[in-house]
């Protein structure tokens, strides 16, 4: 079976995880067509996309076996409404959306100027999603936020990182669990990852590992690109409906 992802992704941190999913999308040998919609494509140019990956990165529409493969769609703004946003989600069998973000104004002051966009950005999607009849969505999220029978990482840093999102990341933790509540309360097929680690120093293993409830913490010290694998696997070859998972390292693999 071939498919045709849509990938999203914006500004650093979690929404790193969307540049990766491009490359973990054309390694994947079944994905036929890849679309990719974003505010910022040039960020495509960068050699470093705040990740530790062997010998840093390549634009992907640069190299001329992906073109084939690949559609870039840029937009203006997630906080604006895109009226013609469906047709580009006609045809797709799933996306992948990583348009959250959690990191403070200091590291991305870019994303103050501009606003947070894992709820106004994933509205749109969901709104495209229904007119391209679109019904599966692997969708990125965070762990340390208030959840209601979820399974949660039994490690010391989730509490670090629920003070943090209680603190000085209120917005982002609002815009985050606003979009979570948005995805629950629709009919679509959804799976919120919520990775721990992806730190910029974490260097990909081609693995990854879900936690399981009242078992042993899963490592935090995950790379992006084994991240963006495990949502291109369960965009792919769904396992997981209407949920969310945990998902890191090697258990007892040090942060």
């Amino acid at each position: 079976m071939t498919s045709r992802l849509i990938i999203l992704y914006g500004i650093g941190g979690l929404s790193d995880v969307g540049r990766h999913a491009i490359l973990a999308a054309l390694e994947n040998k079944s994905v036929q067509h890849i679309t990719v919609i974003t505010e910022h494509p040039d960020k495509l140019n960068d050699k470093n996309w705040e990740c530790n990956c062997d010998k840093g990165h390549t634009n992907p529409f640069n190299d001329s076996a992906n073109v084939s493969r690949l559609k870039m769609v840029s937009i203006n703004s997630w906080k604006k409404e895109q009226p013609d946003l469906g047709m580009h989600f006609e045809g797709a069998d799933a996306v992948i959306s990583c348009l959250g973000h959690r990191q403070p104004g200091w590291k991305y002051p870019e994303l103050i100027q501009q606003g947070l966009i894992a709820h106004d950005g994933n509205m749109q999607v969901i709104r495209a999603m229904d007119e391209a009849k679109v019904d599966r969505v692997v969708v990125i999220s965070s762990f340390g936020l208030r959840t209601d029978g979820d399974v949660i990482w039994p490690h010391w840093a989730r509490r670090i990182m629920a003070c943090l999102f209680s603190t000085f990341q209120r917005k982002a933790r609002d815009d985050l669990e606003a979009m979570e509540k948005m995805y629950r309360s629709s009919s679509l097929d959804y799976l919120i990852v919520k990775p721990v680690g992806i730190g910029e120093e974490k260097v990909p293993v081609g693995e990854y590992y879900l936690q399981e409830a009242n078992g042993e913490a899963v490592g935090g010290n995950m790379a992006k690109l084994d991240v963006a694998r495990f949502m291109v696997d369960q965009a792919v070859n769904p396992s997981f409906h209407r949920t969310s998972k945990i998902v890191g390292a090697k258990p007892g693999s040090p942060m």
